[in-house]
């Protein structure tokens, strides 16, 4: 019994110590504390194996760096040590420094006896450090300066910056002969001189502005001086040449550009004009922007005046043949982010994006273009991030060359391989923001829907709600995961509902009439054909029911589980209520007695799972058939 009880101990000394481990620096600098932990003993006594190359406190775990060497830290308990290996390097000796303070634009020196170091500043905008240890005073403060050996230990000294901050002057670097530059200095208090009033005057209008006179051709220095703090005064220098000759500068950027397409120019002169020839083959505007027209070559100009009147510098610019497709995508107001433009072909029934391309517009435009494309007939089409999801809608609608959002109109265009077609423009079409009474909704499904046979959800269509007269887009949204659709808030009037998908044609949903007193429709659904590309409506609910004058609707829809069979019929009638799934398995079946005029009947589906069901309600004179989501 001893020998297991002794057998169990150990072993469990062992899985304590398995998991225990000293947490701490494996290296350290001679002079430096380090404190050490244990993550998984506790009541154990610290130690060091070689107490001349760092000591360690027995209960705190506070080890002291001595000198060069290695030596191992324990953690003792009853059941187990832990150990971790320190090696200490040394750290240079101390710093000498000529003095511990210097002025704001003065300098010291230190130095250090221990050979292979590196000097560097912790507070380098304090003061600065070089590689001699010439420290010079840059801003009032106190800063560290350290001397670091190859080992990564320093020693430090500090070192008190006095004086007072002097800014650099901002001035021009020219002036003309007889004109007059403005100098600035936000440091106040100083005063302005010339090294050589014969050539350039100064004289302040206030102590940190000065207005320096060319007198004659030469270059002076300008210097502002500052009483400093404890320190004197304080000077700073610039330059500036009295000139009577006109420089235009320098031009650069690219020599050439694409037909259709734009880069910039720039000048080392400000305060200059762009023009360019001939204008036939490229453009350019006041920001140096060069935009191509044809192919052929032109000289763009860059003209300023000066002392020795008007003078220009001239750039050529070679303009390349365009071969491809591109244009303008226009939002009518400040837009600012990505745009996705697809090209699109259609071969029998079949529509492809053989190109796509993402532009950043930061305005009211900006420019795509398509290279080198095969000869056929495409659409375009482009988008926002946000109109693909309408998650956080900025109001564009995914939108076809030149402003439809619906494929069925936008603009074909025939293009030949090897040359270009510029100009292809679409001009992003917008929804509206509504608010009313009005919803409207439905399903897309494909498949054979026929019978009791329901065909399987289309995902991911997009759906337009559109002013049944004018044609006006109101709402966009897609279909969800069960294929289902709805508007809300709209105003009273009447609507069409048009699905858009790239290969299929849509006929409409039309004359959707939302009033005062029949503020909701729920059946406008679809059925997307895939043999014939065609989306058409599914006629449902008021055109389902025979008798005439009569109405019925199932609400809501998409519903959580009760539903109201709701009516208006001339005679009373006896109908029955069956609920099948999307398999044609009927889940319920109830007889309800329908008064004539109007009345409700609720039906009760919360026993239900979540998905598609189709309700029909029969009776002698009626047949309706809608299908209703429940979401759970």
């Amino acid at each position: 019994m001893k020998k297991k009880l002794l057998l169990t101990l150990s072993a469990m000394v062992l899985c304590i110590a398995s998991f225990a481990s000293i947490s701490g620096p494996h290296v350290a600098c001679s002079g430096s504390s380090i404190l050490y932990a244990d993550s998984g003993l506790t009541g154990g006594v610290w130690s060091s194996s070689n107490p001349s190359v760092a000591t360690i406190d027995a209960a705190t775990g506070v080890a002291v760096g001595l000198t060069t060497g290695v030596t191992t830290i324990s953690y003792t308990t009853a059941l187990a040590t832990d150990v971790l290996t320190l090696s200490v390097n040394a750290t240079p000796t101390a710093i000498t420094a000529s003095a511990t303070s210097v002025c704001v634009g003065s300098t010291i020196t230190v130095s250090n006896a221990t050979p292979g170091g590196t000097w560097t500043s912790a507070t380098s905008w304090i003061a600065t450090v070089d590689a001699s240890g010439h420290v010079g005073g840059a801003y009032p403060g106190v800063a560290e300066i350290r001397y670091v050996n190859s080992a990564g230990c320093y020693a430090s000294i500090s070192v008190t910056v006095s004086g007072t901050y002097l800014d650099p002057i901002m001035v021009p670097s020219t002036v003309c002969v007889g004109s007059v530059i403005t100098a600035i200095d936000s440091s106040a208090g100083g005063t302005w001189t010339s090294s050589n009033p014969a050539i350039a005057t100064v004289s302040s209008t206030g102590s940190t502005i000065a207005m320096i006179t060319g007198v004659s051709l030469g270059t002076v220095t300008i210097t502002y001086t500052v009483p400093s703090t404890g320190c004197g005064t304080l000077s700073t220098t610039a330059n500036v040449s009295v000139i009577n000759t006109t420089d235009p500068g320098t031009i650069s950027g690219a020599s050439s550009v694409v037909a259709g397409s734009s880069i910039y120019l720039s000048e080392t002169v400000s305060g200059g004009s762009w023009s360019l020839a001939p204008s036939s083959v490229a453009t350019i505007n006041a920001l140096g922007m060069v935009t191509g027209l044809t192919a052929g070559s032109a000289i763009a100009t860059y003209t300023v005046s000066g002392c020795g009147g008007v003078a220009s510098t001239t750039y050529p610019i070679t303009v390349t043949a365009f071969d491809g497709i591109a244009g303008d995508i226009s939002f009518g107001s400040f837009h600012y982010g990505s745009v996705k433009v697809w090209l699109i072909t259609l071969t029998g029934t079949t529509l492809a994006a053989v190109d796509s391309t993402v532009v950043l517009c930061s305005g009211t435009s900006v420019h795509y273009q398509f290279g080198s494309e095969p000869t056929n007939a495409y659409r375009v089409k482009a988008a926002t991030p946000d109109s693909a999801s309408f998650t956080g809608w900025t109001g564009f609608v995914p939108t076809y060359h030149t402003s439809s959002f619906y494929w069925n109109t936008a603009d074909v265009l025939s293009h030949t391989s090897g040359t270009g077609d510029l100009g292809v423009n679409i001009n992003m079409m917008t929804g509206s923001v509504t608010s009313g009474p009005g919803f409207i909704g439905g399903d897309v499904t494909t498949g054979a829907n026929k019978g009791t046979t329901t065909g399987a959800p289309v995902v991911g269509l997009m759906m337009y709600c559109v002013d049944n007269a004018t044609g006006a887009l109101y709402q966009a949204v897609r279909t969800n995961a069960a294929g289902h659709y709805s508007f809300s808030n709209l105003p009273i009037g009447v609507y069409k509902i048009f699905p858009d998908s790239l290969n299929y044609t849509t006929v409409t949903y039309d004359n959707i009439n939302i009033t005062a007193t029949s503020t909701s429709y729920n059946a406008a659904s679809f059925v997307q054909h895939t043999l014939s590309h065609v989306i058409s409506p599914v006629p449902v609910g008021v055109n389902n029911v025979n008798s005439v004058n009569a109405s019925i609707v199932a609400a809501p829809n998409p519903t959580t589980g009760m539903v109201s069979i709701k009516w208006n019929i001339a005679t009373a009638q006896h109908a029955t209520v069956v609920v099948t799934d999307v398999t044609g398995r009927v889940v319920a079946n109830n007889a309800i007695d329908m008064t004539a005029g109007a009345g409700s009947s609720d039906l009760n589906l919360t026993n239900l799972v979540s998905g598609m069901y189709t309700i029909s309600v029969k009776s002698a004179e009626i047949s309706y058939t809608t299908k209703v989501q429940v979401q759970h």
